[in-house]
């Protein structure tokens, strides 16, 4: 991890998610944050309250008083004003496993976990790996490569595979993706959402028609039939909760796999002897995949809460409805919980990451994630033995990652 800071630390310091050189190397912000202000008031963010000290986090995460919401936000936009060809997303949005209320959320999961199990993503195995093998053959030509070519496609023709889409309906999938993840970050002004939103009532109707073939045509092995035939004591996923399942499994598993499996192999081909390791012991994949995730996590911070009453946490008074925001990343460097956390250990103990979340909201999706990580970052690995960095990754705007557009290797 490089030493140098990023700016001038002080009582004047300004968070700056967008700082080029943060989105290099945050890990010096973060370490001013814990140690000088670990409950930093973020003043352009609404007085937003940052939390970066790891016990604060994790509580944070299991609090139950703060809410993933939006709409209890207490600058949340009022949406009841919003032009009625919006008015489909909004729905969409409000069904969601963040918008729903606790009873309804805890009904969803309890409804469609059985279809993301470590079991679950086992038996994927198979199909995923036939995914890498195609998309490095299609991609990995010659004797240098840009491993963000196998990253970007690998989730999206996982998720694909896991509905069953229809070849033709592939490309609309991934453009709905990615149109709701920068939709969905809080701080977009009304007129930008409205405009990445535009082409949404197509969208969505294309799921309609998926959902309703597909009633009519079960398949075995096959996401969409387990949401659309999904009981417990009675109860039934709503068309509108299966659609908001599909753009979260879409979005959430979509973008965050990606910018993990580049980090990932960006911190190992960084770290030689590690990379030795993993390559004379192939059954570390899962914790060089969990250390990768906790030494350099492809956040810029964390997923915003908030409080759905006036409460005291961790010394703090919070208003109703103030946003706070749980930074993981920051926490996952604390030494309070990993010693020596700049050093990358692939045989670290790292039992009390939170790089996944924790609590009702610990991501859905965990155990698919890693299959997919395991698969592609030790399938790279293991079939070029040579490879090596050729340089600094290049990175794209993001409003809530760190995305690499380019990390480039030499083959051998």
């Amino acid at each position: 991890m490089q030493t140098t800071s990023t700016r001038e630390f002080g009582p004047d310091f300004v968070l700056n998610l967008d700082d080029p050189t943060f989105v290099t190397n945050p890990y010096p912000t973060y370490k001013w944050l814990r140690e000088q202000a670990p409950v930093y008031h973020w003043r352009p963010r609404g007085d937003a309250i940052v939390f970066t000290r790891h016990k604060d986090v994790r509580a944070l995460l299991l609090d139950r008083r703060f809410s993933n919401d939006y709409r209890v936000w207490e600058f949340a936009q009022n949406t009841s004003a919003w032009p009625p060809e919006h008015a489909e997303y909004k729905k969409m949005m409000d069904n969601g496993l963040f918008g729903l209320a606790d009873a309804d959320h805890t009904r969803v999961r309890r409804l469609v976990s059985g279809a993301f199990t470590p079991r679950a993503a086992e038996r994927m195995r198979g199909e995923i790996q036939k995914a890498v093998d195609d998309i490095i053959a299609e991609n990995v030509k010659g004797d240098r490569a840009n491993l963000t070519s196998v990253t970007e496609p690998l989730p999206m023709r996982v998720i694909s595979d896991m509905l069953k889409i229809p070849d033709d309906k592939r490309a609309e999938f991934r453009a709905f993706g990615l149109a709701v993840i920068r939709a969905s970050i809080t701080f977009n002004k009304p007129e930008e959402l409205f405009a990445l939103i535009a082409p949404m009532p197509r969208w969505l109707q294309m799921i309609r028609e998926l959902i309703a073939d597909r009633r009519q045509h079960l398949l075995e092995d096959d996401l969409l039939s387990t949401l659309i035939t999904a009981q417990d004591s009675g109860s039934k996923l709503t068309e509108d909760e299966m659609i908001s399942l599909i753009q979260a499994l879409i979005t959430a598993g979509s973008d965050t796999t990606v910018h993990a499996a580049n980090w990932a192999l960006h911190s190992l081909l960084r770290h030689p002897d590690q990379l030795a390791l993993l390559r004379a012991d192939p059954s570390l994949i899962r914790n060089t995949i969990e250390e990768s995730l906790r030494y350099d996590l492809f956040g810029k911070g964390g997923i915003p809460k908030f409080a759905k009453e006036e409460l005291e946490f961790a010394g703090q008074k919070v208003r109703k409805g103030q946003m706070v925001i749980p930074f993981v990343t920051a926490a996952l460097h604390d030494p309070e919980v990993f010693p020596e956390p700049e050093r990358f250990d692939i045989r670290r103990d790292v039992s009390q990451t939170i790089a996944f979340g924790a609590g009702q909201h610990f991501c859905l999706g965990a155990a698919l994630a890693r299959q997919e990580l395991d698969l592609v970052v030790g399938t790279l690995v293991q079939r070029f033995p040579k490879m090596k960095l050729l340089g600094e990754p290049e990175f794209q705007p993001h409003p809530i990652m760190r995305a690499m557009s380019k990390l480039e290797v030499s083959l051998g």
